[in-house]
C-alpha cells in the first residue's frame, strides 16, 4: 500500500477507467464508456463525470487480483474454507496451494490470495476517496458521494474482518515518507460508522431495474447494523452497541422494500439475481467478453464460480463442469436438522441430485450425466457447493469459464431477521420473546415454506435439549444454516469468540496443530506491503500478540 504522490497521479487514469456491469435485468448499470480523453484537471465538473468515477468505486467489489492462482479470493470461498463449513478441494492437496495454506492455518505473510485481498480493498478505498473528496456538488453528486461513502465503509469493514485493525484511508493524496500504520479497532469502527451515518440521509430508497445493484438507504442501514454486531462482540459484548443495531434493522423491515421468500431454493436459482431478498449484492456480468486468464479482473464475470463448480461433471442439463473447489464438509451436511432439508439442499449438491435423479429420465447411456468423483483429492467428502454453481443457461460472451454468472448475495433480507434477533438477545434489556419472534418468522418461510406448520424456537429447545440449551444456541444454528456456503461462517466464529472452540478439534485432528493462536483470527499483511510501508505496518495487529 505504498502510496507516493507521483505514483498516484500516474495511476489515476488507469484507476478511473475501470467500469462495472450488471448481469441482472440489464447490462446498462454502470456500463460506462472509458474516459480516454479526460485529464485530472478537467475531471469532476459534471454529473456524468462524477457517475463515471463512481463506477470505478464499485469495480473492486468483484476483484480478486491477478490471475487464476487467486481464483478463490472471492469473499464466498474465503469465508467458508477458513471455517468448518468447507475444504479447499480441487484435484489434489497441492491444488491452489495459497488457499490450502489459508485452510490449514499455515499461511504466512507470503501468500498471493491474502496479498491481493488487501490490495483490492485499498484500491477500492482509493477510488472512493476521489469521489468523496471532490469539490464538485449537485443533487446527483450528493447521491454519488453517499454511495462512495458506503463503499469506502464496506472496504474498511472487510479489511477489519480479515486483518484486524488496519490503516484508515480517507485522503486522496499522502506525502512521500508518510507512515502507514494500523489504527485501533475502535477508530476503524468509528470511521466506518461515520461514513455510513453520513451516507444514509443522501442515499436513495430504490432504483429502477436498469440500476439494480446500486447502494440504497436500507443497504447502508443494514451494513451499519452488522458493523455494530461485530463492534459489540469485539468490545466484550457491549450491550449498548448491540442496542444501536435495533432501530436500523427495524427501519429496514418497515421500509417494505423486501419480503421473505417462501421458496428458499429460489434465492440462488438461475436468473434470480437481485431478487426480493437482495439488500447488498455484488454485480457481475456474463457479457464482458473477457478471455484473459492472466488478468481475470479485466472482465466482470464470476470466474471463481467455475473453480467452485462440481469437478469433471459431464452431460449435465443445467451445469457446466467446474474445478471442484470450496467443498462442503460432511459435518456441515449432517449439521442440518431433519426438518431443515430445504436450506441444506439449496446449499449443497449430492451425487443423487447431480447424477442419479436426472439419469432416471435418460435412456441413452451416452447422454447420461457423469460426475467423476475420483478426480478429486482427499478434501472431497461427497458434496459440492450449490449456491454459486456454473449455470449453463446464460448468454456468456468470451471465455465461458471467465464469464460465469455469480452475483454475490452479500447481505440478504433473511439475515436482517437473525441480526435483529441477536440484537434483542444481547442488548441492554434482553428480550427473548422478540428474538424468538424474528427467528420463528424466518423459519416459517425458509424452513417450512410458509406451509402452516413449523417447528418454532421453543419446540426446538424441547426436542433437542442437549443441542439447544438457550435461545442463543438456536440463533447460532440458524446463522450457520441460513448462510451456509455464502461466505459468512468464519467471520461469525471469530467475532463471536467461538473460533477456537469450533476449529481446534479440526486443526488438531486434520493438521496436527496442538494449540490455538490469537493470530489464527486474522490474515497477516503481506511482506511486500510491510516492506513498502517502510516496516511501519505490522504483520499482525497488537491484539493478536496479547
Amino acid at each position: 500500500m505504498k502510496i507516493m504522490k507521483s505514483k498516484i497521479y500516474n495511476n489515476l487514469a488507469i484507476l478511473m477507467f475501470a467500469v462495472i456491469t450488471s448481469s441482472s435485468c440489464s447490462d446498462s448499470f454502470l456500463d460506462t464508456a472509458p474516459i480516454m480523453s479526460e485529464t485530472e484537471s478537467s475531471f469532476y465538473r459534471t454529473d456524468e463525470q462524477m457517475f463515471k468515477a463512481l463506477t470505478a468505486c464499485y469495480d473492486p467489489l468483484a476483484h480478486i487480483g491477478g490471475g487464476s492462482g487467486n481464483a478463490l479470493a472471492s469473499i464466498v470461498p474465503m469465508g467458508e474454507i477458513r471455517s468448518d463449513n468447507a475444504r479447499t478441494g480441487g484435484g489434489s492437496d497441492q491444488d491452489q496451494p495459497y488457499m490450502q495454506a489459508i485452510e490449514d492455518y499455515s499461511n504466512t505473510s507470503v501468500n498471493s490470495i491474502s496479498d491481493n485481498l488487501w490490495k483490492t480493498r485499498y484500491r477500492g478505498i482509493y477510488r472512493c476517496n476521489f469521489v468523496i473528496n471532490s469539490e464538485y456538488d449537485s443533487p446527483e453528486a450528493k447521491v454519488y458521494k453517499a454511495e462512495a461513502k458506503f463503499l469506502r465503509a464496506w472496504y474498511h469493514f472487510e479489511l477489519l474482518r480479515y486483518y484486524g485493525p488496519c490503516f484508515i484511508s480517507l485522503e486522496t493524496l499522502y506525502p512521500e515518507g508518510f507512515k502507514f500504520t494500523r489504527d485501533t479497532r475502535e477508530n476503524v469502527n468509528k470511521a466506518i460508522e461515520k461514513d455510513l451515518l453520513e451516507a444514509i440521509p443522501s442515499l436513495k430508497d430504490n432504483f429502477p431495474d436498469t440500476m439494480k445493484g446500486r447502494i440504497t438507504k436500507t443497504a447502508a442501514q443494514t451494513l451499519l447494523a452488522k458493523v455494530y454486531l461485530y463492534w459489540a462482540d469485539w468490545s466484550n459484548d457491549d450491550a449498548m452497541i448491540f442496542d444501536k443495531a435495533k432501530p436500523l434493522l427495524e427501519n429496514v423491515i418497515s421500509s417494505g422494500n423486501y419480503t421473505l421468500s417462501d421458496d428458499y431454493s429460489k434465492l440462488f436459482a438461475a436468473h434470480q439475481e437481485n431478487n426480493e431478498e437482495s439488500i447488498f449484492e455484488i454485480q457481475t456480468s456474463t457479457k464482458s467478453g473477457n478471455t484473459n486468464w492472466g488478468n481475470i479482473d479485466a472482465g466482470e464475470g464470476a470466474m471463481w464460480v467455475t473453480f467452485c463448480g462440481p469437478r469433471q461433471l459431464k452431460n449435465s442439463p443445467d451445469y457446466d463442469n467446474g474445478y471442484g473447489f470450496c467443498l462442503p464438509t460432511k459435518e456441515l451436511y449432517d449439521y442440518f436438522l431433519p426438518d431443515d432439508h430445504v436450506r441444506r439442499d439449496a446449499a449443497i449438491f449430492t451425487y443423487d441430485e447431480l447424477v442419479t435423479k436426472p439419469n432416471a429420465n435418460i435412456q441413452d447411456e451416452s447422454k447420461k450425466v457423469v460426475w467423476e468423483t475420483d478426480s478429486y483429492g482427499s478434501d472431497f467428502q461427497g458434496y459440492a457447493q450449490k449456491k454459486y454453481p456454473p449455470f449453463k443457461n446464460y448468454d456468456m460472451i468470451g471465455n465461458p469459464n471467465l464469464n460465469k454468472p455469480g452475483n454475490v448475495r452479500v447481505i440478504r433480507y433473511g439475515e436482517v431477521y437473525l441480526m435483529l434477533a441477536e440484537a434483542y438477545l444481547r442488548g441492554t434489556n434482553p428480550d427473548e420473546a422478540k428474538a424468538k419472534y424474528y427467528i420463528n418468522e424466518l423459519r416459517k418461510k425458509h424452513v417450512h415454506a410458509d406451509d402452516g406448520s413449523y417447528i418454532d424456537v421453543d419446540k426446538l429447545m424441547q426436542m433437542y435439549p442437549d443441542r439447544f440449551k438457550s435461545v442463543i444456541d438456536v440463533l447460532w444454528y440458524e446463522r450457520r444454516c441460513e448462510l451456509a456456503c455464502e461466505g459468512d461462517r468464519w467471520f461469525d466464529l471469530v467475532r463471536s469468540g467461538r473460533a477456537e472452540e469450533v476449529m481446534m478439534p479440526i486443526l488438531r485432528r486434520d493438521y496436527g496443530i496442538s494449540a490455538w493462536s490469537k493470530k489464527f483470527n486474522y490474515l497477516p499483511i503481506g511482506s511486500i506491503e510491510i516492506s513498502n510501508s517502510g516496516n511501519s505496518l505490522t504483520e499482525y495487529p497488537d491484539e493478536a500478540n496479547e
